[in-house]
């Protein structure tokens, strides 16, 4: 077995060009990127060994319906997303490097250290993946963390029946494939070493985290084996770097740092997460310094106070969009001339200039443009064109279409972006309603389909071609494919992406130009618009140091510092 204790790949700080452009040369490299306890840290202070003794209030649009992000509904917002980043832990994780902005971080998407783990090896196969355990490690209930509680997680997840074992399915059968070696030490084995890029990153995010299994297994019940009821609710199961000790729901949640975390004690003891409905009111409330971080502002107010001296607002290489989603399997986006129709009526310059404010790109397709080996100039970019989308609408049968978008209060941008969508639409004839949402109700209305098209933000927390090609485009109704795209075009999308697949490099330039195919089919069809790419939302006092800009737009609070004056 190879092994490459404290090493990593691409351990430098790179740009957007870097960061997939150098990426990995086939399996050699990835196996030396088997990483040790360090490099997890952040190069901005980041969150070792702080006396927990500093607060952080937080005004946020939104709080998580349920803790437990992975099931039951709410899952799959923003809200959830940045509780499992700060609740949750996975076996490794992607370090962070210098960002854009003074005093900022991003993650190096390509590069995977320690966690849970102290390190891991890499078979020269490429098959098998062999987790050390780190030493003494515990949750903030104080139970130890063994080989014992990754078996149980994995357990969970699959007999979860919300969770999706469908991501995994590409190189991964489940948890058959998981072997304890002793207390500390698990191994995983793939069936397609090409698979192992991609794996990496899911242990590294929310499918992966490890749970502690002590806790759970006192709270289960014959009716609810797996205690998904009472996680919902309670914090301290988890491993990230704080739990939940206090929550009024809809109000105020309370984070607690977690004394046994992995990192170290965050330098932050205690975050309010408080909700405050209007996104510019959230934004001044940073400027007058009632509260330390907005999220979810408006680039409008963000534009307004960039030349503030108490106010950062932050810069990255985006990777979060702008994502229109038509529902495929009804009426009227089950036919594919209607749904292009739909991307030649979005005034894609017009939300990037009056609701973005500059603060946005182009979007060609949803694999990043400088994944080695790709050519996305090969892929269609968004064109608008609304006389060529009556046309299509009368190919179709169609004089006009009425549809409703669902969009959720908890993103401004959003529902700005969905005003001016409506607008500009009824030149091309589609008369538009807009359907406003809370977080929770938006969200199982897009885990469950059952809206006629939604707009909301969206990024490939993987970020590798195998993961952005598979994972918003699973068949049978998969929670994880929000469009319910399963046509013949979808059809010939998965054949090209399974040819991909089965090679053992996903960044070869045999892969690269079967990449390029898949996303020319799917933009063709259009069960996803991709509107633009999108900087962060966030904005912070300047005292507030190590904000991470990460694949989820979540904030990593056990990253945070506050910068001595």
């Amino acid at each position: 077995m190879y092994s490459a204790r404290g090493s990593s790949i691409m351990q430098r700080s790179v740009g957007r060009r870097g960061f997939l452009a150098g990426g990995l040369s086939g399996l050699g490299l990835l196996a030396l990127a088997a990483c040790g306890g360090g490099g997890g840290g952040s190069s901005a202070g980041g969150s070792g060994g702080g006396g927990g003794n500093r607060s952080l209030v937080v005004a946020v649009p939104a709080l998580a319906p349920t803790l437990d992000g992975v099931v039951g509904g709410g899952g799959l917002s923003l809200e959830s997303f940045e509780m499992n980043a700060n609740l949750q832990a996975g076996l490794v994780r992607n370090p962070y490097i210098a960002g854009k902005t003074e005093n900022t971080v991003v993650q190096d998407f390509n590069t995977y250290v320690g966690y849970v783990a102290e390190s891991y090896d890499v078979s020269a196969d490429g098959l098998t993946y062999t987790f050390r355990l780190r030493p003494g490690l515990q949750s903030p209930l104080g139970n130890p963390i063994t080989a014992d509680d990754v078996l149980y997680s994995f357990e969970r997840k699959w007999n979860t029946p919300t969770y999706s074992k469908t991501v995994w399915q590409g190189g991964f059968a489940g948890p058959q494939a998981i072997s304890k070696i002793d207390d500390h030490t698990v191994s995983f084995t793939l069936t397609n070493p090409g698979f192992g890029l991609t794996f990496l990153g899911l242990l590294a995010n929310l499918q992966g985290h490890i749970y502690d299994s002590t806790a759970l297994k006192q709270h289960a019940t014959s009716a609810d084996p797996y205690a998904l009821d009472w996680a919902k609710a309670n914090g301290g199961w988890g491993l990230g770097p704080y739990h939940v000790t206090s929550q009024t729901p809809d109000q105020e949640m309370i984070l607690t740092a977690n004394p046994n975390y992995a990192y170290g004690a965050p330098a932050i003891g205690q975050v309010t997460l408080r909700v405050v409905g209007d996104a510019g009111t959230r934004a001044s409330l940073v400027a007058s310094g009632d509260v330390d971080i907005a999220e979810g502002t408006r680039p409008t107010d963000q534009a307004r106070l960039a030349n503030n001296d108490a106010v950062v607002v932050p810069e990255a290489d985006p990777i979060e969009y702008v994502d229109l989603t038509l529902v495929t399997n009804k009426a009227p986006f089950d036919d594919e001339r209607v749904r292009k129709a739909m991307s030649l009526a979005v005034p894609y310059d017009q939300i990037m200039q009056q609701i973005y404010a500059g603060r946005a790109v182009t979007t060609v397709g949803n694999v990043n443009p400088n994944t080695r080996n790709y050519d996305v100039s090969k892929v269609p970019a968004p064109t608008s064109d609304p006389a060529r989308a009556k046309a299509l609408l009368g190919e179709a049968g169609h004089d006009r279409i009425a549809f409703t978008l669902s969009v959720s209060t908890a993103n401004q941008d959003l529902m700005d972006a969905s005003v001016l969508i409506q607008s500009y639409a009824r030149e091309a004839g589609f008369d538009i309603t807009i359907d406003q949402k809370t977080a929770a109700d938006f969200s199982t209305l897009r885990n469950n389909a059952v809206g006629q098209a939604i707009i909301y933000r969206n990024r490939s927390q993987v970020q590798t071609p195998t993961y952005a090609c598979t994972i918003f485009w699973k068949p049978n109704n998969d929670a994880s494919n929000p469009s319910r795209w399963d046509d013949a075009s979808a059809n010939r999308f998965r054949a090209i992406v399974d040819q991909a697949q089965a090679l053992p490099d996903p960044l070869s330039p045999e892969a690269g130009a079967l990449w390029v195919q898949a996303q020319q089919i799917l933009v063709e069809s259009s069960p996803e618009i991709f509107v633009c790419s999108i900087q962060p939302s966030q904005i912070f006092r300047t005292d507030v140091g190590g904000f991470s800009y990460r694949s989820e737009n979540a904030i990593d609070f056990g990253n945070i510092t506050i910068l001595d004056a």
